[in-house]
């Protein structure tokens, strides 16, 4: 065969290759766009720095080369662990997909104010760290005010009233109930051990309505509190009458 045959089909051939992969390129892209993945998106705007509840989302099926990076995708109910109580770094609004870098895991970086209930108050105090290691995040606790009274008699005695009933705890020390593994949970310990050689004190996070963080404010000025923690479901108010050592000894 001649050389000057052998040229164009040589030139044919590659452009007949050239085709065909631009072709394959194109129906690759097509069935992708057939597939179908479901991602998670909110059912309303999500607030900066608020915590991401499984209730606030949905799962919606798009086309997969739709998916956006990094996207929260659905295949079982375990991937709505993956972003249950996050907190959002953004506004994530309604019906957007949430992608990974939107949001971040439940931590003291991300701030106490995430976990505080709308309408209430974040009140932050001091408690002995012995105590404060037997209460985690989410227990209900009641505050004790032990104060000097003036009675009836006109003589004072040292008193005990229970001042507020079924707190909610936030958080104690760095812990606010974030999920942490084994790993970032013993790093969390050796934290909270290093600064307990500092001081014998704990910090504990209460949820209170505005009226309740101002009587307490009060009454750490007037007395000394004791928290005492209540058991799991227990969420009744009980009417106490006050403490003194003449009820004590009657």
């Amino acid at each position: 065969m001649k050389k000057g045959i052998m040229l164009p089909l040589i030139v044919a051939a590659l452009a007949a290759v050239v085709y065909f992969v631009i072709v394959h390129s194109q129906e690759q892209k097509l069935n992708a766009s057939k597939t179908m993945k479901t991602v998670l998106v909110p059912l309303r705007d999500i607030k900066e720095r608020e915590v991401i509840k499984r209730e606030y989302l949905k799962r919606v099926q798009v086309p997969a080369a739709y998916v956006q990076k990094d996207a929260f995708t659905w295949t079982t109910d375990a991937d709505f662990a993956k972003i249950d109580n996050a907190i959002a770094r953004v506004q994530i609004p309604k019906g957007n997909q949430i992608s990974k870098y939107a949001v971040t895991s439940l931590s003291p970086e991300a701030g106490l104010s995430s976990k505080i209930p709308v309408q209430m108050r974040g009140f932050v105090m001091t408690v002995d760290s012995n105590v404060a290691s037997m209460i985690k995040p989410d227990d209900n606790v009641d505050i004790l005010l032990t104060f000097e009274a003036m009675m009836k008699s006109g003589a004072r005695q040292r008193v005990t009233v229970t001042l507020l009933q079924n707190i909610k705890v936030l958080g104690v020390g760095s812990n606010l109930g974030q999920g942490l593994d084994a790993k970032a949970a013993a790093s969390l310990r050796n934290q909270e051990e290093d600064a307990s050689a500092y001081t014998d004190t704990s910090a504990l996070s209460l949820a209170l309505s505005p009226r309740d963080a101002q009587y307490l404010a009060l009454a750490k000025a007037e007395g000394d509190l004791t928290v005492i923690l209540r058991s799991h479901g227990d969420v009744t108010n009980y009417l106490m009458e006050i403490a003194t050592f003449e009820k004590l000894f009657q």
